[in-house]
């Protein structure tokens, strides 16, 4: 058996594949340790057969299976199978080889050789519920673990692979309602743009008031939508605006090196300004 299975479940963007990724570095010292696969590309049929390779006979057998390929090379990683409603009521053979990898902790690919996944971290993620679960309940948490045993008891009719998952391991994720929260997402994708533009420009970015900068991207972000959404409102409202300030005074950056470009919120938009030393 794997030596754990996990089934987060919450609505978009709200970091299930980011905890994956961090659990892979927690658990085996890399990210990369956490191994992807986007279930939307195995909903037609047959598709399963990537994931164990080819019959003999048909194209693609020497290549050998995308999961037994990957476990053959990192036996010790997180496998991530993100969003699998997309595969498992268009494809449900894919389920079969879940059921194996969690009851019987191995897998044979097409080659005739077996795989295992006893130093493996199996997590399942999903959006079900996501559009019937209102933000502003109060139980939003019981809401989700219901409609996952729901799913797997009768739509998808497959109550032994819930069982193998576990109730206890279906990990529900809440909507990101909290603005302090929000904020934090939002401080927490500024330093990589901050780092880009000291490397490309070697200018230091800064803000009048940064916690007041950081209120007004998050209220333009949808909070359906998660932190996936908190960063298109900083791309919108900082990254846009930002370019446009530097093309403006592209004659004049390389004169400009070594200073700073501070930002203030103002009534309508932002402003920019250099300060020289």
């Amino acid at each position: 058996m794997p030596k754990g299975v996990l089934f987060f479940v919450g609505p978009t963007g709200v970091g299930k594949t980011e905890l994956s990724k961090t659990l892979a570095k927690f658990l085996f010292g890399d990210e990369d340790a956490c191994i992807r696969f986007d279930m939307s590309e195995y909903a037609q049929e047959n598709s399963d057969q990537k994931l164990i390779g080819a019959p003999p006979g048909y194209v693609g057998y020497e290549e050998g299976g995308q999961l037994t390929n990957a476990i053959k090379e990192k036996p010790f990683s997180v496998i991530l199978f993100d969003e699998i409603e997309k595969a498992a009521k268009p494809n449900p053979r894919i389920l079969d080889i879940f059921l194996q990898i969690l009851e019987d902790g191995r897998l044979t690919d097409s080659k005739g050789e077996t795989v295992y996944f006893s130093e493996s971290i199996i997590i399942f993620t999903s959006n079900l519920g996501s559009s019937k679960v209102s933000p502003d309940s109060d139980d939003s948490n019981g809401e989700f673990i219901e409609i996952v045993k729901k799913y797997f008891n009768e739509e998808v009719q497959r109550p032994e692979l819930l069982g193998r998952i576990g109730y206890s391991n279906i990990i529900p994720f809440n909507f990101i309602k909290n603005e302090e929260f929000s904020m934090r997402i939002a401080k927490s994708k500024l330093k990589p743009i901050k780092e880009s533009i000291q490397e490309k420009y070697h200018m230091e970015l800064k803000f009048e008031n940064e916690e007041k900068f950081l209120k007004y991207v998050v209220s333009g972000a949808d909070k359906a939508k998660g932190g996936r959404d908190i960063l298109n409102a900083l791309n919108d409202k900082l990254l846009d605006d930002l370019a446009m300030f530097l093309f403006k005074n592209r004659n004049d950056l390389s004169c400009l090196r070594g200073n700073k470009i501070y930002v203030n919120v103002g009534e309508k938009e932002l402003n920019f300004r250099f300060q020289t030393e």
